[in-house]
């Protein structure tokens, strides 16, 4: 574990080597000019699209809508180039798919008419629904690993959350609750399938949890007050929260694959959220650094934090690649930063007024949200040169 050094110690870095991008100007080394956005559109009859999940192939899945709050969504697959497909909902009419393999193999659920049944569809959009041990029900997959291992929560036969697993050969796994306790939930898994992370209760708290190799339940380091840590890389470093005494707001970490505890730097009293791990060790996130306003935020390799320039108005970082670039919002507009300094908004859809980035590849697509002409939001990308 790496030694912990006091928080008033700790240095924060800057996005270039002194900081020069502090408000106004963009500075630093000019970017190619962002391709986007391409509109990725809606099923035939709906109004409204997002996207949940991109591969580095650039295939992506998410959600076509329609209707009034809540809406009906129907999961949906784009190839690299944009083209849609309805993702077949077996016995139901409506259903999510929340995340895509390398592979282009994805995994989500449908909504039948009394439940939720885990689904996992192959790369050429083919659903397998996943069958449930007698009594288990309400099952949700949030996650899916490159060798098709689904991960998510079922209700069991005594109405309690507990975290699943589903091999490729189908075999469903209940992977339990710490000891005593009676909740658990799987909400992410490495790319080789052997490092499950997620969360269960202890002592009335939201512990960060593991499962590695299929083993049992195991607790991240430290074992506080309590910790979260739903975000995991493709290498299996998980990242998220922890709060070691109860005073305080929870303080930032990475877990390595071996559940080792990194502190991230946090020299601030004030709370700090989570939201996103690169491939290679970058973290992003929100927090009031800087208080009365709250900063986006990425941590580089060595765990120092800086705040993303954001002219003093806000912003929100949502993802962030091997090279450091993070995808995000400012003032309503889907934005990159890069990690020379540079900060550059990716605009809207003809028409359009407002725009988010969720989610970013290492090899440049940044995908999102974007107002059309009518105010209805449809799924975008945009490609960075």
């Amino acid at each position: 574990m790496r030694n912990r050094v006091p928080v008033a110690r700790r240095r924060i870095f800057s996005l270039v080597a002194a900081l020069v991008v502090v408000t106004g100007a963009v500075t630093g080394t000019a970017q190619a000019t962002p391709v986007g956005p391409v509109d990725l559109g809606t099923l035939p009859g709906d109004d409204e699209s997002t996207v949940l999940a991109v591969n580095e192939a650039g295939e992506m899945v998410g959600l076509s809508l329609a209707g009034p709050v809540p809406k009906r969504s129907r999961p949906v697959r784009w190839d690299a180039n944009g083209q849609i497909m309805a993702l077949p909902t077996p016995g139901g009419t409506e259903g999510q798919v929340r995340d895509i393999n390398g592979l282009g193999v994805s995994a989500g659920y449908v909504l039948t008419a009394t439940t939720a049944v885990p689904a996992r569809w192959d790369a050429a959009g083919q659903a397998t629904l996943l069958q449930l041990p007698p009594g288990y029900h309400n099952a949700t997959a949030w996650a899916i690993s490159d060798t098709n291992v689904v991960v998510g929560s079922w209700l069991t036969p005594d109405d309690r959350f507990h975290g699943f697993r589903w091999d490729p050969d189908g075999a469903a796994t209940d992977l339990g609750t710490l000891p005593g306790e009676t909740w658990s939930m799987a909400d992410g898994i490495s790319a080789d399938g052997t490092i499950v992370v997620g969360g269960a209760v202890r002592s009335a708290a939201n512990q960060a949890v593991r499962w590695v190799d299929g083993g049992p339940i195991t607790e991240l380091a430290p074992q506080g007050v309590s910790s979260g840590a739903s975000r995991i890389n493709d290498g299996g470093v998980a990242a998220g929260t922890f709060r070691g005494t109860t005073s305080g707001p929870p303080l930032p970490a990475k877990w390595d694959r071996d559940g080792v505890l990194h502190p991230l730097d946090w020299p601030s009293p004030h709370s700090v959220w989570i939201y996103g791990i690169g491939s290679t060790g970058y973290v992003v996130g929100s927090g009031y650094l800087n208080p009365p306003r709250r900063s986006a935020l990425i941590w580089n390799l060595d765990g120092d934090v800086a705040a993303l320039p954001d002219d003093g108005l806000g912003a929100d970082a949502e993802s962030v690649n091997a090279h450091g670039t993070v995808a995000g919002t400012f003032r309503s507009k889907a934005t990159v930063w890069f990690l020379d300094g540079e900060r550059r908004q990716l605009g809207t859809l003809p028409g359009g007024t407002r725009s988010q980035g969720y989610r970013i590849t290492d090899n440049g697509r940044v995908v999102g949200t974007s107002a059309n002409a009518t105010g209805k939001s449809h799924a975008v990308y945009w490609t960075l040169g």
